[in-house]
């Protein structure tokens, strides 16, 4: 953790205190409670995205309110004839009739695209996904295979710290019985001296 030292006191293939549904429930509690005393992240009250795009925004607020998206105007596709007499009239027309034609002949290039190269762009595509599926899958697999790995040597390293610890929990047992029983021998040797010392 950015160069700092940490040393965790968890044993979990050592420790089997947690499996006990009274420490379990125990431990449970003291999060709840610990949880309960922990201040909620501050949030700001309304985040506010896409404010360099006015569309995006304003698309973003029309889904974000539950409104249906609006109905598609194709008034702009028809071509109809001029309204008037009027050369203004007649110029709207031809203006709006030629890019008519130019949008139909943009479709039909694309048509014309799609149909000689769009199947090859496709199966690449798909060759391209796949590999990068595969990519994935294989790094995935090698992830959790180191995992397993780190757990094997975790639980072995545990086991082992675990024979040590018991080992090392028997002799202090051990050394406190025999301070203990030391103390009472000092003590009954003590009162043997104070009755001889009486005595005299």
């Amino acid at each position: 953790m950015d160069g700092q030292h940490v040393t965790l006191d968890s044993l979990p293939y050592i420790d089997k205190e947690y499996d006990d549904p009274a420490t379990r429930e125990h431990v449970l509690g003291l999060i709840q409670e610990e949880m309960a005393q922990m201040s909620p992240p501050l949030m700001p009250k309304s985040a506010q995205i896409f404010k360099s795009n006015d569309t995006l925004r304003k698309e973003y607020e029309r889904v974000r309110s539950g409104h249906s998206l609006p109905p598609f105007d194709t008034e702009r596709y028809n071509i109809s004839a001029p309204t008037s007499d009027t050369a203004s009239a007649w110029q709207h027309a031809s203006n709006n009739a030629a890019s008519q034609l130019e949008h139909q002949t943009t479709r039909i290039d694309n048509l014309e695209l799609l149909q000689n190269f769009g199947a090859q762009a496709w199966k690449l595509n798909n060759h391209q996904k796949e590999q990068l599926l595969s990519s994935i899958e294989n790094r995935t697999q090698k992830l959790r295979e180191e995992g397993v790995h780190v757990n094997k040597a975790r639980k072995y390293e545990q086991t082992e710290a675990g024979v040590k610890l018991r080992e090392l929990e028997e002799r202090w047992s051990d050394g406190v019985r025999r301070c203990v029983e030391i103390q009472v021998a000092c003590g009954r040797l003590q009162q043997e001296i104070n009755v001889l010392e009486t005595s005299k």
